[in-house]
């Protein structure tokens, strides 16, 4: 750690010392005064009495100590909740239990916070505005209202002092996280400082109302002309940072599936294009829905489904789509080492992840989670579960997936078991193949190739372009002495040793070669007493039997 880090640390340290405290109190109270006292922040904690049992279960004490510390750690609980790639899974079954039950707070609190971001009154925004909320998060609270030209809308704001509390929770986060890594080695294999920083964007991304709104606005021209999907209108002069106006969506949530039956609806029907929809956002759009759950899921009274709550919002580039493809395409067939290809592909090279025993290693342990499903029906195969323990698996071999690929795996795991409850013969995989051949259809048609090929043309001009000058710059620098060309190999001394002692072997072993030569030509044509001659044969002997047998060691 450098200097400048530790100074970094120190000063966010001194800044936060009041929030910090408090954490490290509460941590204490419930069993990890361990963990506070090997990073050096035992000092921080005012009380070590125990609010519950140390016989209490680990994963149980970090639940609540999530819920003790509030709307940042509270968070934190449900985003690790579904990264079973990063966490042990006992922790995550236990994170999925946390409860973000809170009390509403009073419209006189709330009613500052929309009129300040807004930049107007409250009666000058919305004709009616109902005063009890419809649903309260540690985070925000969200109300139902009517705009002025008479449209019934959701109005959702972010509670006051939040945002503040938040991003001194991430500072100190990520001061424990560097803290954790630097003096708990066995721990640095969960990667604290990397789940912190991406919960860093994950928690920031959900609190940026501004984003939230053209999550929804590219969400819904991506599905203008679906004539099943809807997406609710978002109010860009009612929305901010801190407040999001939308649309509101009256219909029966997809988890009250009974409901849904007795409208007289077909589920199957609902459920087929539900899926399309899904898998057009993932292999076409790029844009997908990360929170698909079935309360953010409304069937409408004509059978057309809508979306809501676009905080959690995930952006695949083109190759995290293609790969998408390849992965549907490969589960098909159940070609596993096609993914892991994938896998590797798509993960950033560090040392060790190239390697063909690192690959080999990553192939077997792949092959022996899917081995087991081998034969079985597509319809049998719980694909999400084992697209999510097959990162796991890459993780442990330091292949590292983005993301937004996480949450891809993580969204189907959500829909496969919506899918099953409302058809349990659903068969994720040959849908997600089926409509991945179509993609790839569309992809290979005459004018996507000529566009590809001019895009590749582009980037051969600017090479050709930019080369002379390259070229001639790497001359300059040989014709200089500058020139300078860094590489890594491991173990180099032992090599260097290695060819020195073998260097040395050489010619030893030339050197007893010309002994004997010259013992044979000594005895051949030069007239010597019989005691020189045996004296001779002897020395060179010798040498030679020597010389063999440090060959022969070495």
């Amino acid at each position: 750690m450098n200097v400048l880090t530790r100074v970094q640390q120190v000063r966010l340290a001194v800044k936060n010392v009041g929030r910090m405290r408090e954490i490290a109190t509460t941590m204490g109270q419930f069993g990890f005064n361990t963990l506070l006292d090997r990073i050096g922040l035992g000092r921080f904690a005012s009380s070590k009495n125990l609010a519950v049992s140390l016989e209490t279960p680990l994963p149980m004490r970090l639940r609540m100590l999530c819920e003790k510390l509030g709307p940042t750690f509270i968070k934190l609980g449900q985003i690790l909740s579904g990264r079973p790639d990063l966490i042990p899974a006992d922790i995550v079954d236990e994170l999925k239990h946390l409860q973000d039950d809170v009390s509403p707070i009073s419209i006189l609190e709330i009613q500052p916070v929309i009129e300040q971001s807004l930049g107007r009154k409250l009666n000058e925004c919305f004709s009616s505005f109902d005063t009890e909320p419809m649903a309260t998060a540690s985070i925000a609270q969200v109300h139902s209202a009517r705009t002025l030209e008479g449209d019934d809308v959701v109005v959702k704001v972010i509670k006051p002092n939040v945002s503040k509390l938040i991003t001194q929770d991430l500072e100190i986060l990520e001061l424990i996280a560097n803290l954790i890594e630097k003096y708990i080695p066995e721990v640095k294999v969960f990667r604290p400082k990397a789940i912190v920083r991406e919960f860093k964007r994950s928690l920031l991304a959900e609190t940026d109302f501004e984003r939230e709104y053209y999550n929804i606005k590219n969400y819904r021209e991506n599905f203008s002309d679906s004539d099943f999907l809807y997406i609710p209108k978002p109010y860009l002069d009612l929305s901010t940072k801190e407040v999001l106006t939308m649309e509101r969506i009256r219909g029966i949530k997809l988890s009250h599936l009974s409901e849904i039956k007795e409208m007289g609806l077909d589920t199957r029907e609902i459920l087929a294009k539900g899926m399309d929809a899904f898998y057009k956002s993932i292999m076409i759009d790029g844009l997908f829905h990360g929170d698909p759950h079935g309360g953010n899921i409304f069937i409408l009274p004509d059978g057309r489904m809508a979306l809501v709550d676009f905080g959690a919002v995930g952006y695949l580039s083109d190759s995290s789509k293609r790969a998408v493809i390849s992965m549907f395409l490969a589960l098909l067939a159940q070609d596993y080492d096609w993914l892991v290809q994938e896998y590797v592909q798509l993960s950033p090279a560090s040392q060790g992840t190239r390697t063909s025993k690192t690959m080999d290693a990553l192939s077997d342990e792949i092959y022996n989670l899917f081995s087991p499903y081998h034969g079985r029906p597509l319809r049998a195969i719980p694909s999400g579960k084992l697209l999510m323990d097959a990162s796991s698996i890459a993780l442990k071999h330091q292949v590292v997936l983005p993301a937004d690929l996480i949450m891809v795996f993580r969204s189907i795991m959500t829909l496969e078991g919506l899918a099953r409850e409302m058809d349990p013969d659903f068969d994720l995989v040959s849908g997600g193949a089926r409509y991945a051949k179509e993609v790839l259809r569309t992809i290979y048609k005459p004018e996507y190739v000529l566009k590809e090929i001019a895009f590749t043309g582009r980037d051969t001009l600017n090479l050709l372009r930019h080369w002379p000058r390259q070229a001639a710059e790497i001359t300059r620098q040989l014709e200089c002495g500058d020139l300078k060309i860094n590489m890594s190999i491991n173990n180099i001394q032992t090599l260097a040793n290695a060819q020195i002692k073998g260097f040395g072997i050489l010619s030893q072993s030339i050197v007893a070669a010309a002994f004997l030569f010259v013992a044979g030509q000594v005895t051949t044509q030069i007239f010597l007493p019989q005691w020189a001659l045996i004296s001779v044969w002897s020395f060179a002997g010798i040498f030679a039997i020597w010389t063999g047998w440090k060959a022969l060691r070495a």
